[in-house]
């Protein structure tokens, strides 16, 4: 997840990064442009993507312990290379881990 935060946001405030990655590289220039010309803060652009980033892992790892509608429809069940259960309340694991290594308040 940091990867992709610091991959987005060099991407929008940093003109020599290389966009090799993307699709198109025009909305990302001019992205940088108008973020530029309005004094937007790398930093701050950031706080966002990491912010915007866990809240999609959070919903994916609940829809996948059927927290959402979705589990009316059937449900997703990760397992190991055994076939052993990789457990139940994988979005409560996920922030869990989040708060104990800092990466959220």
């Amino acid at each position: 997840m940091e990867s992709w935060v610091k991959a987005a946001g060099d991407a929008l405030t940093k003109p020599e990064t290389d966009l090799v990655w993307v699709e198109e590289q025009e909305p990302y220039q001019n992205l940088q442009r108008a973020l530029a010309a309005a004094g937007v803060d790398g930093k701050d652009l950031k706080k966002v993507f990491a912010e915007c980033l866990r809240g999609f892992a959070v919903f994916i790892l609940t829809s996948i312990d059927g927290g959402t509608a979705l589990a009316e429809k059937g449900r997703v069940h990760l397992v190991d290379e055994d076939g052993n259960n990789l457990g139940e309340s994988l979005h409560d694991g996920f922030v869990g881990y989040l708060l104990e290594s800092g990466r959220l308040r």
